[in-house]
């Protein structure tokens, strides 16, 4: 059976056949098509590390990172479906096609700015399904500092009420006590250099310690 745009939403219909043809590649290989079997639901290739799946995306996306770092992609933040493509490139792209790098967080601090503007724009809200809005506000589980962190407890809290998978929220929970533990995120301390101290070495050798 088709998924459909939910009926308040019509304003995403109009958005996605507007995109530049670049940002439409981009939502329909992380979300599938509109009107796709897979199209609104929850994709298990987003969480699972697969080369295969990460050397598609660098194969087919790798130009366009770097163009969303250097800004040259900024006109997609006209609408929101363009506003949740930047954050797609910015947050996830990059963690698949530099994972194990430093590089995987070079896109974090621009995905936090356009997430924030959504949220104080309301063009969250014109987002076509649950799953859209859950990559629209990733990127503050992502951010090391508290209040990034409770603004996303408190969204996918708002967003399992709505639908969204449990998990969200859950995992929403447990970056947020992180850094309300350390103030960062301990495993990525090697990677960007950063010391580790005894206590987030020790946590560091405990089993979901990283993400």
């Amino acid at each position: 059976m088709s998924v459909r745009f939910d009926a308040h939403t019509y304003a995403s219909e109009r958005d996605y056949a507007s995109l530049d043809v670049r940002a439409r590649e981009v939502l329909d290989c992380w979300f599938g098509t509109p009107g796709s079997s897979e199209y609104g639901t929850d994709r298990k290739c987003w969480f699972k590390r697969n080369n295969a799946f990460d050397a598609m995306l660098r194969d087919r996306f790798g130009a366009l990172i770097a163009a969303a770092l250097a800004h040259d992609l900024d006109g997609w933040l006209k609408t929101p479906l363009g506003s949740l493509t930047l954050v797609i490139v910015l947050d996830q792209f990059t963690r698949n096609c530099a994972r194990h790098s430093a590089r995987m967080y070079d896109g974090d601090a621009q995905a936090v700015r356009i997430a924030r503007r959504m949220i104080e724009d309301g063009s969250d809200g014109l987002l076509p399904t649950v799953y859209h809005r859950a990559f629209a506000y990733i990127p503050f589980e992502h951010d090391e500092t508290l209040e990034g962190q409770r603004e996303g407890v408190r969204l996918y809290t708002l967003l399992e009420a709505q639908g969204l998978d449990p998990s969200y929220a859950r995992s929403a929970i447990r970056h947020a006590k992180v850094i309300e533990r350390f103030g960062r995120f301990p495993h990525r301390n090697a990677l960007l250099g950063r010391q580790s101290t005894d206590e987030e070495v020790a946590f560091l050798r405990e089993p979901g310690s990283s993400f």
